[in-house]
């Protein structure tokens, strides 16, 4: 397997030195099964301060359709021709129709009854309800829609990643059509077992365990690593190897998982970001797609509040980060030792 890193030097004349020339390095890293570029950027770290959310929190109560006074009262109900259950609950999560759904399937799952929740107040019950919740969806749509192998699970944490209201809830999808990820990975995927005959994801696993530079965390069943090429600022990636769909991940895998995941939450809150974006994937049709989750965290980038998003990644598809994945997986892995302080 390859991981691949292209060096890049620029030269210029600074002011601050009287003009003497100055030279900044910088790496294009191509994923190595896509070949999906990102660039490790040579800037100078800024420290984001802590946000008072305290006004957007208290904004975004106004009216809160998945506040526990009214949300069976505004929300949908399933259509019987197309699922067993009006809606779908565990816990406190309760999974309903997308109004505004990105495909045929789309739903939404209210995580808790709490408006609004800090990353460091999710618990491993909440986040086991509400996934559990989501799987028991995903398991009926194709029991009367068996086309629907795109499913994933998805999260926009907070209006900087895209969530439309601040009370926690997953997005769900189920859909024929995939999309631009699983068009990349799919093929990616065949071609790697056709040219070495072995999978990819036990080698990367295997690559990842040994070199210990991007793997933080590893046991039977899941592998967490921060990505060779990251898809955000920095990339978790944690890999699922003995399940195939969403009906697998329960019991003992849906906790570790779970424990997981709440690390890095707490990894990301520790650097005073507050937002980020996560996805689960799964595809029902293909074994050679193994299920894994990826958490990437969302900032602005003071001191103007400026979006990591510009026209690099918008108009061509690449990544800008400042934060190498082997100094993340560093602090990650002092976190999953119990070494963090």
């Amino acid at each position: 397997m390859d991981f691949i890193k292209i060096m890049k030097t620029s030269r210029f004349l600074d002011p601050a030195r009287n003009f003497a020339e100055a030279r900044r390095h910088s790496e294009v890293r191509l994923d190595p099964l896509t070949g999906h570029s990102s660039r490790i950027l040579d800037f100078p770290i800024k420290k984001i301060d802590r946000e008072d959310l305290s006004a957007l929190v208290e904004g975004s109560r106004a009216f809160c359709p998945f506040c526990p006074e009214v949300v069976e009262l505004v929300t949908p109900k399933f259509h019987p021709d197309l699922l067993k259950k009006e809606r779908y609950s565990q816990g406190e999560a309760l999974c309903v129709p997308n109004v505004f759904p990105y495909d045929e399937n789309g739903a939404v799952c209210v995580m808790c009854r709490q408006h609004y929740v800090p990353l460091l107040d999710f618990t491993a019950p909440m986040l086991e309800d509400a996934l559990s919740c989501c799987f028991a969806y995903l398991k009926d749509v194709v029991v009367n829609q068996p086309d629907m192998i795109y499913q994933s699970v998805n999260w926009n944490y907070m209006p900087l990643a895209g969530g439309s209201l601040v009370h926690p809830h997953l997005q769900i999808t189920a859909s024929s059509s995939s999309t631009n990820y699983y068009t990349d990975m799919v093929p990616a995927l065949r071609e790697y077992e056709h040219t070495h005959g072995r999978d990819f994801w036990q080698d990367l696993s295997d690559e990842e365990r040994a070199s210990g530079e991007r793997c933080f965390g590893a046991t039977d069943d899941i592998t967490w690593l921060t990505a060779f090429a990251p898809l955000g600022v920095f990339d978790v990636l944690a890999v699922l190897h003995h399940a195939h769909d969403p009906e697998d991940v329960r019991g003992e895998l849906l906790k570790e998982l779970v424990q997981g995941i709440l690390r890095v939450m707490g990894y990301i809150d520790s650097l005073n970001m507050y937002s980020l974006n996560m996805s689960l994937y799964f595809l029902l049709d293909n074994s050679l797609f193994v299920p894994h989750l990826r958490i990437c965290p969302r900032v602005s980038i003071p001191p103007f509040g400026t979006s990591q998003i510009n026209y690099m990644k918008m108009l061509h598809n690449e990544t800008l980060t400042t934060m190498r994945p082997e100094d993340v997986c560093n602090d990650l892995k002092a976190i999953w030792e119990g070494r963090a302080t």
